[in-house]
């Protein structure tokens, strides 16, 4: 089910996305993604957006819970100004809250039409981040601004459990197609950036899983690599929980459900900072990582030198 809007706002500042050294400013082309990642914590940040949907009593939640994708396909024609005023020292981030590739984002080419007018008409940098293997039919376009972009699939999973990834993401491209993506991508010598998230417990938390995804992406060369525990506002935990159960993944579903609590999710965390230490090192990729925790770090005792704390 898609909704057709039209915005005022294009390319906004991101403090945001700054503190977590991603971007300093951020292009949206629509409200809610239609891959439908379960776990998704943007209807949480729309939760005081009531105008965008009173088809479902104001509630970002419902919509998203109904499978609503929001999409302006009017983003990229309004883009203008903005465009001028961007440095080369700015870098923007398609996208933050949706998907430029999603697939209502693809009926309009919303993907190839704002990177198009981001790199023509701006001397930014734009950073793209996508769970869409639909990305790779830019790669013309990105091969040929390699200089001023850099490009991330989302890998959430390793591929010993990627049948995981498409119960939790169920209309994103499957994660061997986001790693053909990324290959062909790193062929081109288009620049990549690794991120591996969210963690998720039983999925993508433990040694052998982050050791396994550390060595899936290390062969694209990256120049950073970001991870980030599943954020447990809203009720995308208890959703995947409900998937994983009628998917018969039951082991996963419980350990999902029991890092619903605080003082769990806040120990799961923990080991997830110290999993990734090691994986990244083991993999060559230790002054890399970049973990972004939304916590000020204050009871944590392990190695945090790769930890950005976004509560301060």
């Amino acid at each position: 089910m898609v909704k057709i809007v039209e915005r005022k706002c294009t390319i906004t500042r991101s403090p945001e996305f700054e503190k977590k050294t991603l971007a300093t400013h951020a292009l949206n082309v629509g409200v809610l993604c239609g891959h439908g990642c379960l776990y998704c914590s943007t209807p949480a940040t729309l939760r005081m957006k009531t105008s965008l949907f009173p088809e479902y009593e104001g509630s970002a939640f419902k919509a998203f819970a109904a499978g609503e994708a929001i999409v302006d396909p009017t983003t990229p024609d309004r883009l203008g100004r903005e465009l001028a005023a961007l440095k080369p020292t700015d870098t923007v981030m398609l996208s933050t809250l949706t998907d430029a590739w999603s697939p209502e984002a693809q009926e309009f080419n919303l993907g190839r039409k704002c990177l198009e007018k981001l790199l023509r008409e701006s001397k930014a940098r734009v950073r793209i981040l996508t769970k869409n293997a639909a990305v790779a039919n830019e790669l013309n376009l990105l091969a040929e601004y390699r200089d001023r972009v850099i490009l991330g699939l989302s890998i959430t999973t390793p591929l010993s459990k990627a049948k995981v990834a498409e119960v939790l993401e169920p209309r994103a491209s499957t994660i061997q197609e986001r790693l053909d993506a990324l290959q062909a991508a790193h062929e081109a010598k288009v620049p990549i950036f690794g991120m591996l998230c969210p963690c998720l417990p039983g999925v993508a938390d433990r040694q052998e899983d982050l050791d396994e995804m550390m060595s899936m992406i290390r062969p694209f060369e990256p120049v950073a690599v970001w991870a980030e525990p599943v954020n447990a506002r809203g009720p995308g935990l208890a959703l995947c929980q409900e998937a994983l159960v009628s998917a018969g993944f039951i082991r996963i579903a419980n350990e999902v459900r029991f890092i619903r609590g605080e003082r769990e999710h806040r120990d799961y965390t923990a080991r997830l900072i110290g999993n990734l230490n090691v994986a990244a090192a083991g993999a060559g990729l230790k002054s890399l990582l970049k973990i972004l925790v939304y916590d000020d770090g204050g009871r944590f005792s392990g190695d945090a030198s790769s930890v950005i704390w976004l509560k301060c």
